[in-house]
């Protein structure tokens, strides 16, 4: 779920809010996009951050909202359910920061 802030400072002022964090990617199965699970865990704690699945037709996958974290502190994996393939392992990830526009109004 996506929250939309309204931020006031003086009663009229409207900031951004920038404590938001995304990841994503795209997920390949021999060169061609696919449909898989990816699931995210902090690697300091091996905590569970979030899970989805990439998009079949295009293999793009993304989490938003994500809370700030020190840089390095993620690692993705992304599973075949299959059976036919290994897993694959992204380490050391950084979430971007995401900047959510402020509702006007």
């Amino acid at each position: 779920m996506i929250e939309e802030y309204k931020v006031e400072v003086l009663g009229s002022f409207q900031a951004p809010r920038y404590d938001k964090h995304r990841i994503g990617g795209t997920v390949t199965v021999d060169g061609t996009p696919a449909k898989k699970t990816v699931t995210v865990f902090d690697r300091r704690t091996m905590a569970w951050v979030g899970s989805t699945s990439s998009d079949p037709i295009t293999g793009k996958w993304e989490m938003v909202g994500l809370p700030p974290r020190p840089d390095k502190t993620l690692f993705v994996l992304a599973l075949d359910n299959t059976g036919n393939y290994n897993a694959e392992v992204a380490d050391y990830v950084t979430p971007v920061a995401d900047t959510v526009t402020p509702v006007t109004g």
